[in-house]
């Protein structure tokens, strides 16, 4: 969830902050002393809550403004004697912060609607990539559809022509930081699919921690696309939650008994966590392509695009 908290107190602001975030894990928060900071927030973000000082938010009504994007309203009040009202939910600015923190871990925060899949090959299948590129190309000309490629080496981005502007990494350091305007300049775009920025070395994934990968989730889920499609490498961190999130957890094999000895495995521990499996033994390679280049053009219009086709996701 991404909250804001607004007061014209820094200091309290500050320790708000401290407190919450050592309690809340998963969530993002972006902190405002100004009534102008806040507003202008309000035309680019939308906050899951909105926790406000009576003075501040007294202020805040008497400008215009999107109201829509605030969530759910807390109003901090130096008062005692106020508890509700049509506005909001008021609580005691100086009683104990682990109100405000029972209450925020308390709710949690809705999925979309949104289809949802997850293509991971145990084998580590050369063709994962494509077919997660292939299947969101195709969602593509019904719907809105973000790809979020977290492969630790991208083939992709040497199909955006001015190379990516960030990775993964950049992504989680602007959510950490309160700069969710700046993030969607980072999503790039490839034939009417966008695509979440990618690593841009090995590194950059491994580095992402559990918690970090709960943010860009919730992020992710909150940008209002009709489907999105996870491409995964080598289990990382963010694994369980990625899959937990994914509505349907696309497995793709290669022929063989060992290959499908760690087929069932994987996706009998997929099915523990309630997702839905798609095994798929790919047979085609990359291989068969043009000599002395990889073409990746190839590999969406010939026979993988129209296998994914054939697949009806």
């Amino acid at each position: 969830m991404k909250i804001a908290l607004c007061d014209f107190d820094e200091k309290y602001v500050d320790s708000l902050l401290t407190y919450l975030y050592g309690k809340c894990s998963g969530n993002s928060f972006a902190t405002y002393t100004t009534v102008a900071d806040f507003e202008e927030s309000l035309n680019s973000a939308r906050y899951d809550y909105s926790i406000i000082g009576d003075k501040f938010y007294e202020e805040l009504s008497s400008v215009e403004g999107s109201r829509a994007n605030l969530g759910k309203l807390v109003i901090l009040t130096s008062s005692i004697d106020s508890l509700s009202n049509e506005d909001g939910c008021y609580v005691y600015k100086y009683g104990p912060m682990d109100g405000l923190h029972k209450m925020i871990s308390g709710i949690r925060q809705s999925r979309s609607s949104a289809k949802s899949f997850a293509v991971y090959s145990p084998s580590h299948h050369e063709l994962t990539e494509m077919y997660g590129l292939s299947m969101s190309q195709m969602l593509s000309e019904e719907m809105k559809v973000l790809l979020i490629d977290t492969m630790h080496l991208p083939i992709i981005r040497r199909l955006i022509r001015d190379g990516p502007r960030g990775s993964i990494v950049d992504v989680i350091y602007k959510l950490e930081n309160s700069k969710s305007e700046e993030i969607k300049d980072l999503i790039d775009e490839y034939k009417g699919v966008d695509i979440l920025p990618f690593a841009l070395t090995p590194t950059d994934v491994i580095s992402i921690s559990r918690n970090q990968w709960k943010m860009l989730i919730e992020y992710i889920d909150s940008l209002g696309y009709d489907a999105y499609v996870f491409v995964l490498d080598d289990i990382n961190q963010g694994f369980k939650e990625i899959i937990e999130y994914a509505r349907n957890c696309v497995l793709i094999n290669k022929r063989g008994d060992y290959y499908k000895l760690e087929q069932d495995d994987m996706r009998d521990y997929i099915k523990t966590l309630g997702v839905k499996t798609t095994s798929i033994e790919l047979l085609m390679s990359a291989n068969n392509l043009s000599e002395g280049c990889y073409q990746l053009e190839e590999l969406l219009t010939g026979n993988l695009g129209r296998y994914v086709r054939s697949q009806n996701y």
